[in-house]
């Protein structure tokens, strides 16, 4: 599995991107749930140019763009920043979302030189509520009815990790993504 920054992708990728976004499986789970076009697409792929506050990856297995990972708000003074990811719905439940988050979470706390990250998720949920847990994220807050989806008023689930928790939960993690990662061609 590779991690290519989305900037630095080509546009056939970049668009493949839009469409795994659009698809209703990853919708249900986002804050805003209606379809991206070609136009709200290109607006969002200029705003990253030289925006210091994210970074955004388009993750590649078998050569395929099967999702996105980020860091968003990130604020060098404090060290701290917001993450999230989806990935194409047709690879989900086969360790892909275990990998990404093993990498992001190295990434974050020592090439990024972060010291704290936080992420939020619909409390529905409740799959990658338990990934973040595995992965020794704490669930910090709710915020109650925080989105308006279809609507309805949803909750959010606040979670957050740190630098040091990272350290200490890496090590009993590090056997099962040696296992996931001899599945997948490097």
């Amino acid at each position: 599995m590779q991690f290519l920054p989305l900037l630095d992708a080509d546009a056939a990728v970049q668009a493949r991107v839009r469409l795994l976004r659009n698809q209703p499986d990853v919708r249900k789970y986002m804050y805003t749930a209606h379809v991206i076009s070609e136009a709200e697409h290109q607006a969002w792929l200029d705003s990253l140019r030289g925006n210091a506050r994210q970074s955004v990856f388009v993750v590649i297995a078998d050569e395929q763009p099967i999702g996105i990972v980020s860091l968003n708000a990130i604020n060098a003074t404090q060290k701290t920043a917001d993450w999230a990811f989806y990935l194409d719905p047709q690879v989900q439940g086969k360790g892909f979302g275990s990998l990404v988050e093993f990498w992001l979470l190295d990434h974050a706390f020592d090439g990024a030189g972060l010291e704290k990250l936080n992420c939020e998720v619909l409390q529905s949920n409740t799959a990658v509520i338990s990934m973040h847990e595995k992965f020794g994220f704490v669930i910090e807050g709710i915020r109650r009815q925080n989105i308006l989806k279809d609507g309805k008023r949803l909750d959010v689930v606040m979670l957050g990790i740190t630098q040091d928790e990272w350290k200490a939960k890496r090590p009993s993690l590090e056997p099962l993504i040696r296992r996931l990662q001899s599945k997948r061609p490097s």
